[in-house]
């Protein structure tokens, strides 16, 4: 038996290297992205690919795109998660 389900991404150029599975938030203008740096920032998607340098294609995945992220500490199921300094995915302070 065959599963699918649509995947909701887009792509966005990056501002600076990204790494995949890091939390991406909007950058210098409606057609780029960074990634989150702070657990202020307002992220839209889990970048689902890695880039060296600002100008590159990143695919992010969207709410409900299936996609997996970087953590940097150990959280549980469900819990609600911001962008960290480097842009892993962190329980908030």
């Amino acid at each position: 038996m065959a599963v699918s389900f649509a995947q909701n991404m887009i792509t966005r150029l990056a501002d600076a290297a990204i790494t995949k599975g890091m939390a991406v938030k909007s950058g210098t203008d409606s057609s780029h992205c960074a990634k989150g740096a702070a657990n202020t920032d307002k992220v839209f998607g889990i970048a689902q690919n890695t880039v060296t340098t600002a100008e590159d294609a990143v695919e992010v995945a969207l709410p409900g795109g299936g996609a997996k992220a970087l953590l940097g500490e150990i959280c549980l199921a469900g819990s609600y998660l911001v962008a960290h300094t480097d842009g892993t995915l962190v329980l908030p302070n």
